[in-house]
Parts: structure tokens; C-alpha cells; sequence
């Protein structure tokens, strides 16, 4: 998959997250106030170009760090733009605070946000944090942009908020390890120390199974805490996916030529479209 199609689907991903919060809130009773869903996303979008423009400066400083490079290198065409996209963020950061948007979730939310965006483009390197780069990328975009995007139309948290962003956290990480999985090898070769590399692609492969099935017990279990049937019964219906992912998997494990790309995409689908059932059910009612 070439890094504009991945590119492209992580600000899809967060769209369809924010989404969700927005549709939660609103579920809830809550006005929406646009101005503010808005501002809040194009807050999520600043601070995720940033990153990748951040990214993709320190990969290439990081590739030549032995070769002569010109004079100005430091300050390359990807730098700029990093610095223009969280110039930007300052200034919609500086409109929430006159704005008095600033609940302590929301600040919270905002700190984590910019220092795992340091951490997933390697300019803020914390070892024991880095050794989690993918789980914490994954809490920040599976949980931080939901819990955003509601907190900023309700400014209170509500028992709705973990009880349907946890199992969507679990298959985000398994979106991750499936991918991981089809690079397994190349990464192996560049010593590209990835969640599926760290802990080997046996145990990657058993976490994969027990987060499919513990994500989907835990929308089963969100209608005893509350979720109406109408909502949480919806993304139920990707199980038979969650299955199939399963399945593949555990071929692969028994020496089956793999199929990488039914693999790789059949774990977005799966993440994907249990967001989707859940942002859409919320919406309609």
C-alpha cells in the first residue's frame, strides 16, 4: 500500500472518529454547535499534517545523518511545512482558550494529542514510551478524537464514551498487527521495530484473535451498561468479519499462501465499518 493511500485513510479515520463524537453528543440531547465541531476538526487535521510533515523530516535528517548534506537541510521544505501546520494549531488553540473551551478533559486530550504526535514522528524520543508507539498512536485516534469532538459540544464525559471507544481501540490495534504482519518480513530486514516485530508474530497473531473477540464481548456487553439495543446491536453485525480475519490469519499461521492484501484490507474493513455502524446508528436517532 503506498503512503498517499495511507495517508488519505488516516484523515478518513479520524473523520469518520470525529464523526462519531459528534454523533454521540448529539445522540445525547446535545445542540450541536458547529462553529465549534469545526474548529475542532481542523484542530485534529493541523496537528496530524504537522506530524506527518514532522515525520517525514526526521525519517530523511535520520537516512542521511552520515551524508554531507547543504546548508539549509535543517530547515527543509518538509520542516516548513511542519512548522506552518503547527502554526496554525496554535492559532485555533489560542481561539478555543478566548472562546473559554478549555475544560480540564479537553486540555488533557490536548496534551496527550501533541505529545504522542512528538513521539509517532520520532522528534521526542521517551524509550518506554516509543517501545508503545503503535498502542498509544492507536488510544490517541480511537479514543482522543471521539472523546474530542463530544467533550467540545457537551463539556462533561458520559458513560457512553469508554464503554464504545474501548472496543473500537481494540481493532484499530488489530488493524495495526494485521498490517504488521504482511511487512513482517521487510521490517525484519531493516530492523524496523514494529508492535508485531517486538513481540514476535506467534504472539502477535494470538493478541490479534483474543482483541477481535474481547472487542466484540464488550459491544455485547455495552447494551447491559446502557447502550440502547438500536445502537450497540448494529456493529454486532461485523462479527462474522471479525471471524473471517480470524480465519485468514490462522491460515497464514499454518503455512497457507497468504493473502496479504484480503488480509491487510479485511482489517480496515473490520475497524472501519464497526465505527461507521456505530457513528451511523447515533446519528439517526
Amino acid at each position: 500500500m503506498s503512503q498517499r493511500w495511507v495517508n488519505a485513510a488516516f484523515f478518513f479515520e479520524s473523520f469518520l472518529l470525529y464523526s462519531l463524537g459528534l454523533g454521540m453528543a448529539k445522540y445525547l440531547g446535545a445542540t450541536l454547535q458547529w462553529e465549534r465541531a469545526w474548529i475542532g476538526i481542523g484542530w485534529v487535521f493541523c496537528l496530524q499534517l504537522g506530524g506527518m510533515f514532522l515525520w517525514r523530516h526526521t525519517a530523511t535528517l535520520a537516512k542521511t545523518q552520515d551524508e554531507e548534506r547543504p546548508q539549509g537541510y535543517l530547515f527543509s521544505k518538509d520542516f516548513i511545512l511542519a512548522v506552518a501546520a503547527f502554526a496554525s494549531l496554535t492559532s485555533l488553540t489560542v481561539w478555543m482558550i478566548a472562546n473559554r473551551l478549555f475544560s480540564l478533559g479537553i486540555f488533557g486530550m490536548i496534551v496527550l494529542a501533541i505529545l504522542g504526535t512528538l513521539i509517532s514522528a520520532k522528534t521526542l524520543c521517551l524509550t518506554e514510551l516509543e517501545r508503545f508507539r503503535e498502542i498509544f498512536l492507536s488510544f490517541l485516534m480511537a479514543v482522543g478524537i471521539p472523546w474530542f469532538a463530544f467533550l467540545l459540544q457537551v463539556e462533561a464525559l458520559h458513560r457512553f464514551l469508554p464503554i464504545v471507544t474501548l472496543p473500537i481501540l481494540a481493532l484499530r490495534i488489530t488493524m495495526v498487527l494485521s498490517y504488521q504482519l504482511s511487512t513482517y518480513a521487510s521490517d525484519l530486514n531493516a530492523k524496523n521495530l514494529t508492535l508485531m516485530l517486538r513481540i514476535g508474530w506467534q504472539n502477535g497473531m494470538t493478541l490479534h484473535h483474543g482483541l477481535v473477540l474481547f472487542a466484540f464481548v464488550l459491544i455485547a456487553f455495552g447494551t447491559v451498561f446502557g447502550i440502547p439495543l438500536a445502537v450497540g446491536m448494529p456493529p454486532m453485525a461485523a462479527f462474522v468479519l471479525g471471524i473471517g480475519q480470524i480465519w485468514n490469519m490462522r491460515r497464514i499461521a499454518q503455512g497457507v499462501k497468504p493473502n496479504w492484501q484480503g488480509l491487510v484490507w479485511g482489517g480496515a474493513a473490520l475497524y472501519g465499518l464497526v465505527i461507521y455502524l456505530y457513528a451511523y446508528s447515533f446519528w439517526i436517532r
